[in-house]
């Protein structure tokens, strides 16, 4: 994930250069590069945020398997994450969550 993140970052990066090269629109351009790049990083930060409160609920319920915690933490999509604590917070075991989980979101 972060180094997605890090792509993602260099990219913009390399963006903001050809517009302050001249190479884009100016201020428009820039104003819109950052936005993104600030609604990218806040996206990002919310959705990490919510994997690791999922893992730590999980972690009350016994040793999350590799292959759990990776696809938690590969997860960016803020809605699915927010299904998926709910249903951390309401399972009485891993097996279960992970069934809920594959069935709700797979």
């Amino acid at each position: 994930m972060e180094q997605m993140a890090a792509l993602a970052l260099l990219g913009e990066q390399k963006r903001l250069i050809r517009m302050l090269d001249g190479e884009g629109s100016a201020k428009e351009e820039m104003c819109k590069a950052i936005d993104d790049l600030i609604e990218d990083g806040w996206m990002r930060g919310k959705a990490e945020g919510k994997a690791e409160s999922i893992l730590a609920l999980l972690e009350e319920l016994g040793n999350i398997p590799e292959g759990l915690s990776a696809k938690i933490k590969e997860q960016s999509d803020a809605k699915i994450l927010t299904k998926w604590l709910k249903l951390a917070a309401r399972a009485k075991d891993l097996e279960q969550f992970g069934q809920e989980m594959w069935e709700c979101c797979g």
